[in-house]
């Protein structure tokens, strides 16, 4: 009897749902992260809320890069979640450079406005504590709900990192989208774009192992603001089993889209 990898959750907008058995490593990942023994069953929850969020977004993410791609004639054979995210299977690439990009940005997007609503609801949904302090004042402050708040900042993240120019996540495909745009072939953007993702996942390779051998991670420094932190914390914070795992999938996955592109232009002529 063989063990089954994936099961199909439903079907939205007649793509097929399916999820892989290594969304269970990554729900394990999480909720060890989140881990604290003085608050078991709390921090087991909250990696448990995590892990959903997380997965939520990264198929309404996908669910967009779809529709986009389907509007410009594109087809979508499935969508899978996965240990790394999501993936959406386009069997037909839309046809245009320019189709390929509004196809990538939507993913992004989409997950910017979820940020926003969410951000709005932490608001809405927040509380107002009131009391007297050590000094004898009596104070107000207004606290955001927390895991709205944790909503808006998985989506924001899952943005900013998807729109690293590393091909062929969101950001790679902008950009070799961008290249042919203005000039290059399919091949000669694909193999800038490539080269590019081959950067990051470099640095991310060097970065895991400052952190796994001397445990050393890059601060941001002190004097950039906040949102800055915040973005460069997706780049070079830690994680760096997952960020192992993404660089071993950004080199692979680029460079079996630069021997497609490759055979497609030799024997098909391509897009240009």
């Amino acid at each position: 009897m063989q063990l089954r990898n994936h099961w199909t959750l439903c079907c939205i907008f007649g793509i097929p749902i399916k999820l892989n058995l290594s969304v269970l490593l990554l729900a394990a990942y999480l909720i060890f992260s989140f881990f604290n023994a003085e608050m078991p069953v709390m921090s087991i929850l909250l990696g448990g809320y995590i892990a959903i969020v997380l997965l939520v977004s990264i198929l309404l993410h996908e669910l967009a890069h779809s529709v986009v791609a389907m509007l410009f004639g594109g087809r979508v054979r499935d969508i899978t979640l996965q240990l790394l995210g999501g993936c959406a299977s386009i069997t037909r690439m839309p046809p245009k450079p320019w189709h390929e990009c509004l196809m990538a940005f939507a993913g992004p997007l989409c997950s910017i406005l979820l940020a926003v609503i969410a951000a709005g609801c932490a608001i809405l949904f927040g509380e107002t504590h009131e009391g007297w302090n050590a000094r004898g004042e009596f104070v107000r402050i207004f606290r955001e709900n927390f895991w709205w708040q944790l909503v808006a900042m998985l989506n924001m993240g899952l943005a900013c990192f998807n729109l690293l120019p590393a091909f062929p996540m969101d950001g790679g495909r902008m950009l070799r989208s961008a290249l042919q745009i203005f000039g290059k072939s399919k091949v000669t953007a694909t193999e800038i774009a490539v080269q590019v993702g081959r950067g990051f996942a470099g640095l991310w390779v060097v970065l895991a192992g400052l952190d796994f051998f001397f445990n050393v991670q890059i601060p941001c420094p002190a004097f950039f603001p906040q949102w800055i932190d915040y973005l460069w914390d997706i780049v070079f914070g830690s994680g760096g089993i997952i960020r192992l795992l993404i660089a071993y999938m950004i080199w692979n996955a680029g460079q079996h889209e630069l021997d497609y592109v490759r055979a497609e232009a030799e024997y098909y002529g391509g897009w240009r």
